[in-house]
Formats: C-alpha cells, sequence, structure tokens
C-alpha cells in the first residue's frame, strides 16, 4: 500500500492582524479616555470611562477585565482648608516667623555685646519680616561714624560675625543704606540728601562681607537710598537719627522664614 503523503499545513501570513487589531483597539481606548479626562463634567468623565471598559476590557479582549471598574475622582478635590485661621496666625507675621525673627535678633545683640562689651542702644538693631522675606536693620552708630562711612574699627568683628551666619544661610542678600536729608561725607559736598553717603556706607559693607567674612559675591548685592525711604521726619533730631540707618535684606525661599536654620 502506498504510503499517505503529507502535505505542510499552509503558514497563515494574516496572523499579525490579530495583533495589529488589538493594538488600535487599545489606542482608540487611550486617546477616548484623554478626551474625556480633557472635559470638566465630571459625571461625563465616568460615564465615558465606563463605556470603554465595558467595550473594550471585557473577556475576549487584549486583558480581560478583572476587579472593579476605575473610579476618577474617588475623593474630593483638595479646596483648602475650611477652618478660619487663628488669631495668632493673622497679621504682619505668624508666629512661627516671629519666633525665628526674635531668635535671629536676640542672637545679633548677643554678639554685638560679646565682641564690643556694650550692649546696643534701643531701636539700634531690629529684624524685621518684609515681602521677601525678613531684613536686618541697624541704627548708623552701630558701624559708622556721624557723616562717616568708615566703618568703626571696634564694631568690625561684629559685622565679621553676623557676615559668617549670613552666608551659612546660603540665601542673596541686598546691603541698603539710608540717610537723613543733613547728612554729608565731608564739609563743602554738595550732597543735602547725603545719597553719596548712603552708597558709599553700602558698598562698604558690601566690601567687607565679601572679602572678610567671605560671603559669596553671587549672592549679594548693594543699594543707596539717600532720605529716599525715611522712618521718621527730619524735622527732630531724633527722627533723623532713626533715618540714618543701614539694612540687610535676606530673601528667603516662598517667604519660609520658619524654616530657616540661623
Amino acid at each position: 500500500m502506498a504510503k499517505k503523503q503529507h502535505h505542510e499545513e499552509h503558514e497563515n501570513l494574516e496572523r499579525w492582524l490579530v495583533s495589529y487589531a488589538d493594538f488600535i483597539t487599545l489606542l482608540f481606548a487611550t486617546f477616548t479616555a484623554l478626551y474625556a479626562l480633557g472635559q470638566t463634567d465630571k459625571a461625563k468623565i465616568q460615564k465615558a470611562i465606563e463605556s470603554i471598559q465595558k467595550a473594550f476590557l471585557t473577556s475576549g479582549g487584549v486583558f480581560p477585565q478583572r476587579g472593579t471598574p476605575f473610579t476618577p475622582f474617588e475623593k474630593e478635590q483638595d479646596k483648602g482648608t475650611q477652618v478660619p485661621p487663628k488669631p495668632k496666625d493673622m497679621g504682619q507675621n505668624s508666629k512661627a516667623e516671629q519666633e525665628v525673627l526674635d531668635k535671629i535678633n536676640e542672637q545679633l545683640k548677643g554678639i554685638f555685646e560679646r565682641v564690643t562689651g556694650l550692649s546696643p542702644s534701643k531701636n539700634e538693631l531690629e529684624v524685621l519680616k518684609t515681602a521677601n522675606g525678613f531684613k536686618i536693620r541697624m541704627g548708623e552708630t552701630m558701624l559708622f561714624k556721624p557723616n562717616s562711612d568708615k566703618l568703626k574699627r571696634e564694631n568690625i568683628p561684629f559685622l565679621f560675625e553676623m557676615g559668617k551666619r549670613l552666608a551659612r544661610l546660603d540665601l542673596p542678600i541686598q546691603i541698603e543704606g539710608h540717610s537723613d536729608k543733613t547728612e554729608d561725607i565731608k564739609p563743602g559736598d554738595r550732597n543735602p540728601q547725603g545719597w553719596q553717603l548712603s552708597v558709599n556706607r553700602s558698598f562698604n559693607i558690601l566690601k567687607f562681607l565679601v572679602e572678610g567674612a567671605e560671603f559669596p559675591k553671587v549672592h549679594i548685592s548693594m543699594a543707596g537710598f539717600g532720605d529716599a525711604v525715611p522712618l521718621a521726619s527730619n524735622d527732630s533730631a531724633e527722627g533723623r537719627r532713626k533715618n540714618r540707618r543701614v539694612e540687610i535684606s535676606v530673601i528667603t525661599p516662598d517667604q519660609n522664614i520658619k524654616d530657616l536654620e540661623w
């Protein structure tokens, strides 16, 4: 008897169409979901997703449906606290911020007393919150003699210690000089508003912090305001004394003063 001849099965060259069809199905489902998520109506989004799951993820598809359908917005979107702030947390400074500012103020006073043997005069040293961070406000007598832009030699150690602490913060600072209307850098120099004096004082502090305290140049700048930003009236000796000052503004990230490690 003749042996039955075995014929090879003809190779199906169209099997790739199955995978391609599944891929197209998933691609269509993906773009449909993205379009639905771009709408603002939550009910429509949920309905669209459920329709996609039923149509494309049931048994027989690439990935059989298992478990419960995906539900967007399982939690309500965070709309912020509904509890009003406590009175102690309202106003210019929060309690936490004010505690940090008070700490910096006390430490600076302690440094000044230690290196000079003297206590700062009342209102000669203040640490205040600003819109961009905080500032250290120093009266004229803490660093300069009247009508002079030369740093007091006996108070240079104080400026050095303060500069080192500011450098450790790794934050930008600006040195800002202020004067009154009667200050003059030298006799005969026509400068009734003392603008040049405020600039020179700012520059000399900046130069010392960079060269003496090794404050990074990239984080320091200066400004001279003359008598343009007075704290009090220039009509009295006390008012002019308050106006003659130097301020070091410290720019904090997102104004998070309470997170500073001074």
